[in-house]
């Protein structure tokens, strides 16, 4: 998994009324606006033919939780996708009470033969910068000596982050590229992240801190190019400038770094309507990632 890709998808299954209101909304960050459309296209609970365990525990913080989604009869060494939601570091939940939010994710990756996790971590400003990097940490190491009893492959590990879920994922394995440490995954997929905090105060300060001088150690880029794991990073058409802007630069850092890295642009999608997807007819996004795990695993295509 050493090539230089990039590719542009066009949604193959979204409806034209969805579509039409995504354009409407524009490139805006609008959850409530964006479930509205998706909701109606996905199942509820209980789920037929999908075992869930919810809300255990990973570590001692009250929001280190995660839900474990397998296939009944749950087998063994299935790679296992791991979803870290978004929510500017200050809010967000593994499940958005209410809505099919982020269980969907879960429900395609046991779909796709893969075991679906979904992580709650520490939120700012109460926990700032490394928390997000201290639970990622805590996270794979609750996989790689608990998943196998659920199915899964520990040594097929691939965290999934979307939004701030992705910086806290960029951050991880940049962490570990400092520390000549090894990440303990397969692969990372970083949807529409932010990975380099600049020179002046960050709009992500409720997590980072207001000490510009500490941005260059706290930001992902430059240790993140170096970091040997595959990575396959996303953006959207409909994303605010500032996501696709920190993903091209992601994407260049790791090309001139001679990393593997694969980029994906989603035309006709935002930034909430990219996850919102996946489990729909829409495999715009889903389908390379589904991609990626077989090229980085081996597994047929």
């Amino acid at each position: 998994m050493n090539e230089q890709a990039a590719i542009t998808r066009k949604p193959d299954a979204m409806p034209a009324d969805i579509a039409a209101k995504l354009r409407e909304i524009g490139a805006q960050i609008a959850p409530e606006e964006t479930a509205e459309l998706y909701i109606p296209l996905h199942t509820t609970e209980p789920y037929f033919g999908v075992a869930v365990q919810r809300d255990l525990s990973y570590g001692p913080a009250e929001r280190n939780i995660l839900d474990v989604f397998t296939s009944p009869d749950p087998g063994s060494g299935k790679p296992v996708m791991v979803f870290v939601h978004g929510g500017g570091f200050i809010r967000g939940a593994k499940r958005l009470e209410g809505t099919p939010f982020y269980d969907n994710i879960a429900l395609w990756a046991v779909g796709e033969s893969m075991v679906g996790v979904t992580v709650n971590y520490r939120l700012a400003p109460d926990h700032q910068w490394p928390s997000g990097i201290e639970d990622m940490r805590a996270i794979v190491d609750w996989l790689k000596a608990n998943i196998a009893k659920y199915g899964g492959d520990p040594e097929k590990i691939f965290l999934w982050g979307h939004s701030a879920g992705a910086a806290h994922v960029g951050d991880y394995l940049a962490a570990e590229v400092r520390q000549d440490r090894t990440p303990g995954i397969a692969g990372g997929i970083l949807t529409s992240g932010f990975f380099e905090l600049g020179n002046e105060v960050s709009v992500w300060s409720a997590y980072y801190g207001n000490d510009v001088s500490k941005y260059l150690d706290r930001s992902a880029l430059p240790a993140l190019a170096e970091s040997p794991v595959p990575i396959l990073a996303n953006d959207a058409e409909l994303d605010p400038e500032i996501f696709t802007d920190e993903t091209r630069k992601l994407v260049d850092a790791r090309k001139a770094a001679g990393t593997p890295v694969q980029y994906v642009h989603l035309s006709d999608h935002s930034h909430i309507s990219e996850t919102y997807a996946v489990g729909t007819d829409d495999h715009s996004l889903s389908d390379p990632i589904k991609d990626f795990v077989r090229a980085v695993t081996g597994a047929a295509q």
